[in-house]
C-alpha cells in the first residue's frame, strides 16, 4: 500500500473535518422533529387488504415484522381519521409523540451538555452522546493499556470515524469475537447495551473466571456505533431516524445500511425505493459505512463468532435472512441461539425468542448476519434488545442496566461456544435429582456450530460430590439427529455426586458449565408413583373449560400423525397413545390440524398429593416456531389445589424443542398439596397466522425421598463407620444419637447401629 504524503494527508484530514462541520452545521439549522400531533397506533392485520391500507396511511412503521396480527405504525391526524372508517382493528398505543419527544429531547440535550457520566456506573444512568461513547472508549484505554486498545473501523459518509475497542490477553493469531451494534440510528438500546458489553470485559478480566479464560485466549471487539451519522442526527434533529445520512439526490436521505452488504444484496425485504426506511442502495457496500464494516470482516480472518445488536423485540437472531430456506448448519445456529436466549432468562428473567431471521422475524436481504455466515463462513446473530413495544425505541433509562446484563451473558454464550466450534445442551436444564440405586439415562444435544464435532469425545464426567479422587469418564452414545446419550451413575439415596459435559471439534473441546472449576450436582432418591397417566386408556381427562375458543387443533388422546410440528410417536413409554392438539394426516403439512382460533384446554382428573415432599412429573411437545406469526404464542401449564377452582402457573412455555420435554416440579412450590389437585395445559392461538402444536404424555405424581435408615447418622444412605464414629462422639448425650430414645446414647443405641451395618 502506498503511504499517503504529508501534504495529502493534510488534505484529507481538512477534507474530513470539514465534512464533519458542514454536516453539523446542517443539523444545528435544520429544526428538531417532534412528531406533534402524530399518534402510536397499534393495529391488527387481518388480510392483505388491511396491510396495504395500514402502509398506504401510515408515516413509519415500527414493528419489524408485518404479518398478519398486531403491529405498530405512526398516524397523523388526517390518516387516523381515515384508519376509523376502515374496519380495521386497533388501539391507540400513544396519542401524541410530540410530549414525549419534546421531554426526551430535553433530557438528551442536558445529558449531552453534561460534564460527568463517563466513569464507572454512571455512565449507565443515562443514554450517551457519541462524543460521550467515545470519551468512555478512551477511559478504558487508559486505565488498562495492558488489556484494550483502540482502533478505527473506517469513516462516515460525514467524516466521522467508526470507532472500535478490542479487549485481549491473548497471543497474536488468536481467534476473536466481533460485537457491533447502532447500523440503525434510532437504536439507542443496542448502542448502550454494546458499551455495556465492553464495560463488564474490563471489569471482569481476573475477577471472572469466565471472563478471565475467555480472554486469556481470544479477542474481543466492540464498535458501538457502525451507523455515527444517523445516531448524530437522532440526538440534534429527528430521534426515529433511522438510516445513514445519505442525500438520495431526489429529495430523500439515507439508505438502510442493514440492507446494504453484499451477499445476496438485492433480495427480498430491501426496498427499491429511496424514500422507504428499508433502500438497500444503489449497490451492494455502496455505504462507507457498511463498506468499512465488510472489510473489517475481510481484515480479520482469525474471526470465529458475531453479535449485531440491534432494538427492539427481544430476538435473538441467526441466519438467513434472506431466504426461509434453512441454512445447512441450521440445527447447530438454532440450538446456540436458544443457549444464549436461555442465557438471558437466568439473568433477568426476560422471554426473548430465538430462531433464523426469515421465519422468526421477515425476510430481509443484505444484512451484516448473513453476510458474516454466507461470505466468511462466522456464526453471525442479530440480537434485538428490549422492549416488546410498551417503549420501542425510546425505551427509558431504567432499562439500561437490566438490558446490558442480560445481553453480556448471552454474549458470552456466543463467545465461549464460538471458540471452540461446538455446542451443548441439556433441555429442561441439568436434573437436580435422580432415582436411587439405578444408572439413568441423560439426553443431551450436541453439535458443530464450526467445524466438525468428534463423536467419540462427548463424555460426562462425574465423582462424589467434595471428594478430591479423579473424575471417571462416560462416553456417551451417538443417537444421531445431535442427540447423545449419557448413563448417569447409579447413587445411593440422599448421596449427591458432581458432573459436567465436554464435546470436542478441530478447534477445541466445549465443556458444560463452560467454566473449568465449576460442576453441577445431582442427588439422588427413591420415589414411589401416587399417580401415573401414560394416556393409553381414558382416565377421565378433560377437553374444553370456561372460556375456551379454539376452532380446531382441540386436544385429542390418539396415536398421533406426525408432521413438522407434531409429534409422530409419544414420549416412547410402553404404548403408542398421548394427547396432542388435533390428529393430523398422512402427509399432512405442518398446519395440519394445529390450533386455531383460540384456546383449548386439557384437565386432568382430581388427584391425590397429600404429601407435602410430593413432585408433578408430566412430559410435553410444543411447537410454534413457523407459520405467518413464529414464536407469537405460549402454552401456560397450570396447577390448582382446590379442584380447579383457582390456578397457579407451573410454566409458560415457548420453548420450540421440537422433541419430547420432560418437566418435574415440587407441588408444594407452587400450591398447598391436597387430595383434590388438578392439572391443566392451555395451548393458544391467539396471534393471527401462527401455527400452534402442543402434545402431553406421562403424567406423574411422585413421592421423593430417602427411607430412614436406624443408625445412618450422616444420611448417606450405608451405615458404616462414619456413623459409628458419630455415635461414639455422641456418647451420654441425647439427641440424634439416642437412637432408641431413652434420653441418653448408650450401648443400646450401639447395639442398634450394629445391627443396621452395612
Amino acid at each position: 500500500m502506498q503511504i499517503p504524503s504529508f501534504a495529502n494527508r493534510l488534505a484529507l484530514s481538512t477534507l474530513t473535518c470539514a465534512l464533519v462541520l458542514v454536516a453539523s452545521a446542517r443539523a444545528m439549522f435544520e429544526p428538531p422533529v417532534f412528531h406533534d400531533g402524530v399518534s402510536v397506533v397499534r393495529a391488527t392485520i387481518s388480510s392483505a387488504r388491511d396491510l396495504k391500507i395500514l402502509l398506504a396511511l401510515s408515516k413509519d412503521t415500527l414493528t419489524h415484522r408485518l404479518d398478519y396480527g398486531p403491529a405498530e405504525f405512526l398516524f397523523d391526524a388526517s390518516a387516523m381519521k381515515a384508519l376509523a372508517k376502515t374496519g380495521i382493528a386497533y388501539e391507540v398505543m400513544l396519542a401524541d409523540l410530540g410530549p414525549v419527544l419534546r421531554a426526551d429531547f430535553a433530557a438528551r440535550e442536558e445529558s449531552a451538555n453534561a460534564e460527568g457520566g463517563i466513569a464507572g456506573a454512571d455512565f449507565f444512568a443515562d443514554f450517551r452522546t457519541i462524543d460521550q461513547i467515545n470519551a468512555k472508549m478512551d477511559s478504558w484505554v487508559a486505565a488498562r493499556p495492558d488489556l484494550v486498545s483502540s482502533f478505527v473501523a473506517g469513516t462516515s459518509l460525514e467524516g466521522r470515524v467508526i470507532r472500535g475497542v478490542r479487549f485481549t490477553k491473548a497471543p497474536a493469531g488468536s481467534p476473536g469475537v466481533l460485537f457491533n451494534s447502532t447500523q440503525h440510528a434510532r437504536e439507542w438500546g443496542a448502542a448502550v447495551t454494546t458499551m455495556f458489553v465492553g464495560e463488564s470485559l474490563i471489569a471482569g478480566y481476573g475477577v471472572n473466571p469466565r471472563i478471565t479464560q475467555l480472554l486469556d485466549q481470544a479477542w474481543i471487539d466492540v464498535i458501538p456505533v457502525v451507523n455515527p451519522d444517523g445516531y448524530v442526527y437522532t440526538w440534534t434533529t429527528n430521534r426515529l431516524w433511522r438510516k445513514n445520512r445519505r442525500n438520495n439526490g431526489d429529495g430523500t436521505w439515507g439508505v438502510d445500511l442493514n440492507r446494504n452488504w453484499a451477499f445476496q444484496w438485492g433480495g427480498g425485504g430491501a426496498s427499491t425505493n429511496p424514500n422507504d426506511e428499508t433502500y438497500r442502495g444503489v449497490a451492494a457496500f455502496s455505504e462507507p459505512e457498511s463498506q468499512a464494516m465488510g472489510d473489517y470482516f475481510i481484515a480479520h480472518p482469525t474471526l470465529v463468532g458475531h453479535i449485531d445488536f440491534h432494538s427492539y423485540s427481544q430476538l435473538v437472531l441467526s441466519p438467513w435472512g434472506y431466504t426461509t430456506t434453512f441454512p445447512a448448519n441450521n440445527d447447530a445456529l438454532v440450538a446456540l441461539g436458544h443457549d444464549m436466549k436461555d442465557a438471558i432468562a437466568r439473568t433477568t428473567g426476560a422471554a426473548y425468542v430465538a430462531g433464523p431471521i426469515a421465519s422468526t422475524l421477515y425476510i430481509a436481504s443484505g444484512s451484516a448476519v448473513d453476510h458474516a455466515y454466507g461470505a466468511h463462513g462466522v456464526p453471525s446473530y442479530t440480537i434485538e434488545v428490549r422492549d416488546k413495544g410498551t417503549y420501542g425505541f425510546v425505551m427509558p433509562a431504567s432499562e439500561i442496566l437490566p438490558t446490558g446484563s442480560e445481553n453480556f451473558a448471552a454474549a458470552l454464550e456466543l463467545a465461549e461456544t464460538t471458540l471452540v466450534g461446538a455446542v451443548i445442551r441439556l433441555n429442561g436444564g441439568a436434573p437436580t435429582t435422580i432415582e436411587a440405586g439405578a444408572s439413568v439415562a441423560l439426553i443431551a444435544e450436541i453439535r458443530a456450530v464450526r467445524g466438525t464435532l468428534v463423536s467419540s469425545s462427548a463424555k460426562l464426567f462425574h465423582r462424589p460430590q467434595g471428594s478430591t479422587a479423579p473424575f471417571t469418564q462416560v462416553v456417551g452414545s451417538d443417537l444421531g439427529s445431535g442427540q447423545f446419550n449419557f448413563a448417569l451413575p447409579a447413587t445411593a439415596c440422599g448421596a449427591t455426586f458432581e458432573w459436567y459435559l465436554t464435546a470436542a471439534t478441530q478447534y477445541g473441546t466445549a465443556r458444560l458449565p463452560h467454566t473449568s472449576d465449576v460442576q453441577f450436582a445431582t442427588s439422588a432418591s427413591d420415589s414411589s408413583v401416587l399417580y401415573e397417566d401414560t394416556f393409553e386408556t381414558n382416565l377421565n381427562w378433560v377437553v374444553g373449560a370456561t372460556g375456551d375458543n379454539a376452532t380446531s387443533g382441540l386436544w385429542t388422546r390418539v396415536d398421533p400423525i406426525g408432521t413438522t410440528a407434531q409429534p409422530e410417536n409419544d414420549s416412547a413409554d410402553a404404548g403408542a397413545f398421548c394427547f396432542v392438539t388435533g390428529q393430523g394426516v398422512v402427509a399432512g403439512a405442518a398446519g395440519a390440524a394445529d390450533v386455531d382460533g383460540g384456546t383449548t384446554s386439557l384437565t386432568s382428573p382430581a388427584l391425590n398429593a397429600t404429601d407435602p415432599h410430593a413432585v408433578l412429573s408430566y412430559r410435553r411437545w410444543y411447537s410454534n416456531n413457523l407459520g405467518g406469526a413464529p414464536n407469537a404464542d405460549s402454552m401456560p401449564v397450570q396447577i390448582s389445589g382446590d379442584g380447579g377452582a383457582t390456578w397457579a402457573t407451573v410454566e409458560d412455555v415457548t420453548e420450540n424443542a421440537s422433541a419430547w420435554v420432560e418437566r418435574q416440579f415440587p407441588i408444594a412450590s407452587f400450591v398447598q398439596p391436597t387430595a383434590n389437585l388438578k392439572l391443566r395445559f392451555q395451548a393458544r392461538d391467539l396471534a393471527a397466522g401462527s401455527l400452534v402444536e402442543a402434545g402431553v404424555d406421562t403424567v406423574r405424581v411422585l413421592l421423593e425421598g430417602c427411607p430412614t435408615v436406624a443408625g445412618d447418622l450422616n444420611s448417606d444412605g450405608v451405615v458404616d463407620a462414619a456413623d459409628l464414629a458419630i455415635l461414639l462422639n455422641g456418647w451420654g448425650a441425647s439427641g440424634a444419637t439416642d437412637l432408641d430414645g431413652s434420653g441418653a446414647t448408650d450401648a443400646a443405641d450401639l447395639a442398634l447401629l450394629l445391627n443396621a451395618w452395612g
